[in-house]
């Protein structure tokens, strides 16, 4: 009986060692994370993040992905929080926005975590991967996903893999560099000689780096792939993005920077596709029109889901209506999802009254002003004189 209990206890003190531990994930940015309490997410909800944090024209992904047990409206919340930062609505994204660069460490021991911590003295992780893959899919994730949305990948050495001028190393606004620890241990040590020159880099605002730690267990681990969705299918899924992008290039600003994920989240289970040109959008196409109907909350109820071109059965967005109140006023509606109210007609109308008034202010004082300049006529003035 004892013999069979100590069996017991080995085997299951085998398979908690052999169960791939959590993944840190470090946000080098200009405001890092605070906090000691990281949150363990899916590995489904990391690769979105990842995805909304480096592709330059939008992370293809969706709502659908995210497992059972965490809701939408914490998704949302998790990538409003980890993701990239919206830029201005009228700054130009492409040379104010930072470069990023994804460090991915394979073989991380419990050692070479410490010595990381400790290097990063006064930094927290941002949060952590609870089901970490094998490496067969962190191949899969970079060649599938990350290059597929525009991210360059480095092969350089550590050092120049991070400097953003390095153009041979770094293509681009967004980089990933995967090293495997175990077999090169040198990559460790230079990363920690490096990391307060990420620090500064992050500081003030050339380059934003995310540093994922996999741990050497997950190295073996049953799971092959950073999502839920076939290889095949999320390939599709890319394709039909990036398409649609390049024929949106001409379309209006305002329905391009329209931000759909509060949509997203208020739509349920979404389909949902994000996009990186204000951070977190919805895309300029969607493929059917159930699924732009259920992205777009039925266009926020203001509009419908019609062919963007005519004859088109692949491609469908929002075509706005105006909405009458009880009251009898008109409301007009704008943007990708038709949330937005569209001001353009009132503040036409008011910038052109207050530039019309500012003309016939400024033509009245110029007429006063000339008026009291000309002089008097002659036999006016002879009356007026001072006698001698």
């Amino acid at each position: 009986m004892k013999v069979s209990l100590g069996v017991a206890a080995a085997l299951a003190g085998l398979t908690t060692a052999l169960q791939p531990q959590p993944a840190d994930v470090y946000l080098l940015q200009s405001k890092p994370a605070s906090s000691s309490e990281a949150p363990s997410i899916p590995r489904q909800l990391a690769r979105l993040v990842l995805l909304q944090r480096l592709a330059p024209e939008g992370g293809v992904g969706s709502l659908d992905e995210i497992p059972d047990g965490l809701s939408d409206e914490r998704a949302v919340v998790y990538l409003n929080q980890f993701g990239k930062a919206p830029q201005p609505l009228f700054d130009d994204a492409a040379a104010s926005e930072p470069s990023q660069l994804l460090i991915m460490l394979e073989g991380i021991t419990a050692e070479a975590g410490q010595k990381l911590k400790e290097a990063l003295s006064g930094l927290f992780p941002a949060f952590r991967v609870s089901d970490t893959p094998s490496s067969v899919a962190n191949r899969d994730f970079i060649q599938q996903d990350l290059l597929l949305a525009g991210v360059s990948k480095s092969e350089c050495e550590l050092e120049t893999a991070i400097n953003p001028l390095e153009e041979e190393c770094f293509d681009g606004k967004a980089s990933v560099a995967s090293f495997d620890v175990k077999k090169d241990p040198s990559v460790l040590s230079s990363l920690i000689d490096n990391i307060a020159r990420l620090q500064r880099l992050a500081e003030v605002g050339e380059m934003e780096t995310t540093l994922l730690l996999l741990p050497e267990t997950s190295r073996t681990s049953s799971l092959n792939a950073w999502t839920s969705k076939p290889s095949s299918a999320r390939r599709q899924l890319a394709e039909e993005v990036m398409a649609s992008s390049a024929a949106e290039d001409d379309e209006d600003d305002d329905e391009q920077l329209e931000t759909g994920t509060s949509a997203a989240a208020g739509a349920g289970s979404s389909s949902a596709l994000f996009s990186a040109v204000s951070g977190k959008g919805i895309p300029a196409c969607f493929s059917s029109q159930d699924s732009c109907q259920s992205a777009t909350g039925n266009c926020s109820g203001h509009g419908a889901c019609q062919p963007k071109y005519a004859g088109s059965s692949s491609c469908f967005t929002c075509h706005c209506e105006s909405t009458v109140s009880d009251a009898g006023s008109t409301t007009h509606w704008a943007g990708a999802t038709c949330a937005k109210v569209d001001l353009s007609a009132p503040f036409w109308l008011f910038a052109g009254f207050t530039i019309l008034m500012l003309g016939v202010v400024s033509l009245s004082l110029t007429m006063l002003f000339n008026l009291g300049e000309e002089k008097l006529p002659g036999v006016i003035g002879a009356g007026v004189s001072k006698s001698k």
